[in-house]
């Protein structure tokens, strides 16, 4: 199925791209979320019609995307959990316990930009999380696991 990428999408294309993609990845994902429509003649002339607006709308984006990797960057925060003596958690810390606390502290981020390569964290320690802001911004943080013993 082809689509027209009305965003940047990672590891997909640019602004414009017209790309082949399989159909249940452009039903359910693409299109809802607003990042790309199908490759129609009347949608192609459309995307042309509107390419200005787009392209400074996503630059609007990367600017903001930019700001708040800066105010982010270097940060520590600090997240406590149940533990045992030995330092395993009783249960996990995930993206959303993370995405929750930094939107406590002040710097809004959604469950869906933090990055765990290494899966939740099950005990205390120190971590460095990726953020991914943007499709071309990402930046890192640092995370500290206190375990309360019970």
């Amino acid at each position: 199925m082809q689509v027209i990428l009305l965003k940047k999408v990672q590891n997909l294309g640019e602004l414009g791209d017209i790309v082949n993609v399989k159909p249940g990845y452009a039903r359910n994902y693409l299109i809802p979320k607003g990042h790309a429509s199908m490759a129609t003649e009347s949608n192609i002339q459309s995307f042309e019609d509107r390419k200005a607006e787009l392209i400074a709308k996503e630059k609007d984006s990367l600017a903001a995307a930019n700001a708040r990797a800066e105010s982010i960057s270097g940060l520590e925060i600090t997240i406590t959990s149940n533990a045992s003596p030995e330092g395993k958690l009783y249960g996990s810390i995930g993206p959303r316990e993370i995405a929750e606390k930094l939107t406590a502290s002040g710097f809004p981020v959604d469950k869906s930009e933090v990055i765990m390569p290494d899966g939740p964290i099950r005990e205390s320690s120190q971590v460095e999380i990726e953020l991914s802001l943007h499709a071309d911004v990402k930046t890192k943080f640092n995370l500290n696991v206190e375990g309360v013993e019970t």
